[in-house]
């Protein structure tokens, strides 16, 4: 007889032999990674190029057209992370009392309205309106498509499906500059200009497939119907082994506080803010390959190859940094490998050597990034409402970084564009250093909790000093009534 209910799956699980268990762990997997990856990653794709649609419009005439002048379209770039930034927290904070699927369906149907009405603008004005609803709507998608993740994925898993679904945002990049080369083609000689076609065709794209996406995406494991009650209890059996028992208690605003008391969220949030600042040079990428000599179509698409270098990197060091289960290195050897890319393009305006160098950046840049949030969804894994505040937190304020990076960029400066480099170069290196230092603050934790396990301290009956554990308590990463959970480093 089958068992009843989800206690008794889990009575059973435990039943199972080493064996059985993997061989029924991978099955599930296989099953996860088909419904939530390929759904996700076109989102994400969509995401990218309605978002990155204004650098391409920009080579295809948006300023002369619209009459921006001085610093106007530093602005918009600018004001696009005001509305992103604002909008991170609350959503996730949304999201813990929403239907995931639901909520990420109706946000991409927003932000698909809002990109295609960019093609309709007349001037500044207009442009900086839809610019900054552009943000707020597309804001909820990757902290929650992240958060949503961390409810299917261990953390040995997370890292790797991370990189696969963030691969979409550096494939967007090949694909829209492709793609916006070949609209630049076919609207050459229309009465309207091929920068407005771009944005409206995007948008009613992303519109069409965002009502799809509804039926597809699961919500979490206890409640997706395609699931058997064997996989429900696997699927909450795994997470539970993996980061503790959720305590249904903890409500929103404890959790804030406890993702805000947290100094591990924040020595994150530090890295995730300057790699997100040197990754910004991705939003004058047409500009500065066209500041290399080449034509309009020429530049589009010789921005296609350094993103598809990123993507198969990025799904490298996600893929290894899992196998490890470290995160620090995976973090600083791309840092290494951007300094490098900085270095050249300071030291010489020899066109092959700085398209070269963009191989070297945005790897070095972009490889850091799902390290970082797979490390905070670590770091913050319990409970799960401090999880999808601290990945908010950790998407948001990095993006801060890319309301003031535009201005790094004025036309005045190129083609050296001295100021950028520099500033991305000491970034580069407080990127580096605050992975040194959170891997080190994380190694001392573990061996305190090494040390706690070893006494037989539990904190289900709060045998032992409890003044020992009140810090790795309070962040919340424990595995209740168990041995703690130790950190990834």
């Amino acid at each position: 007889m089958a068992p009843a209910t989800l206690d008794q799956w889990r009575s059973k699980i435990a039943s199972w032999s080493p064996e059985e268990r993997e061989e029924k762990e991978k099955k599930f997997l296989r099953k996860i990674d088909l419904h939530l990856l390929p759904i996700l990653i076109i989102m994400y794709i969509m995401n990218y190029i309605d978002r990155n649609a204004l650098p391409q419009a920009r080579v295809q005439g948006l300023e002369e057209d619209l009459g921006l002048v001085g610093s106007e379209y530093n602005i918009v770039l600018s004001i696009t992370f005001v509305g992103y930034i604002l909008m991170q927290v609350p959503s996730n904070m949304m999201l813990g009392l929403l239907r995931p699927s639901w909520y990420l369906s109706a946000v991409m149907i927003a932000w698909g309205i809002v990109s295609g009405c960019t093609g309709a603008t007349n001037g500044f004005g207009g442009l900086v309106a839809t610019r900054f609803f552009l943000g707020v709507t597309e804001a909820p998608f990757f902290a929650g498509v992240a958060f949503l993740f961390s409810g299917w994925y261990t953390r040995k898993e997370l890292g790797m499906r991370l990189g696969i679904f963030f691969c979409g945002a550096m494939l967007s990049g090949a694909f829209g500059g492709l793609f916006a080369a070949g609209i630049a083609a076919a609207f050459k000689n229309n009465k309207w200009p091929s920068w407005r076609w771009l944005f409206i065709i995007e948008g009613i794209a992303t519109v069409v497939f965002a009502f799809a996406t509804a039926f597809i995406i699961p919500d979490w494991p206890s409640t997706t119907k395609w699931l058997s009650e064997e996989e429900k209890a696997l699927g909450v059996t795994r997470l539970i082994e993996d980061a503790g028992e959720e305590d249904e208690e903890i409500t929103v605003v404890q959790s804030l506080k406890m993702a805000a008391k947290d100094y591990r969220v924040w020595l994150c949030i530090l890295g995730q803010m300057t790699v997100q600042a040197v990754a910004s040079l991705t939003n004058f990428l047409p500009t500065l390959v066209k500041s290399f000599g080449f034509g309009t179509i020429e530049t589009l698409l010789l921005t296609a190859p350094p993103y598809v270098v990123t993507a198969l990197f990025c799904l490298f060091n996600t893929w290894y940094s899992d196998r490890t289960s470290k995160r620090s290195p995976h973090i600083i050897y791309p840092s290494v490998v951007c300094l490098a890319g900085i270095i050249i393009t300071m030291a010489t305006t020899n066109v092959p050597a700085r398209y070269f160098a963009l191989f070297l950046m945005l790897p070095g840049a972009y490889g850091c990034f799902q390290i970082s949030n797979a490390w905070m969804a670590n770091i913050a894994a319990r409970p799960q409402k401090k999880r999808a505040i601290a990945l908010a937190m950790n998407n948001a304020l990095g993006n801060t970084a890319l309301v003031w990076t535009p201005y790094l960029y004025p036309s005045s400066d190129g083609p050296r564009y001295t100021m950028a480099w520099s500033v991305n170069l000491a970034l580069t290196v407080v990127t580096l250093l605050s992975a040194v230092a959170l891997s080190f603050v994380l190694k001392r934790d573990n061996k305190k909790m090494e040390e706690l396990d070893a006494t037989g301290y539990s904190l289900e009956n709060g045998s032992g000093d409890k003044a020992d554990v009140s810090a790795i308590e309070t962040s919340g990463v424990y595995a209740r009534g168990s041995r703690f959970a130790k950190y990834d480093t």
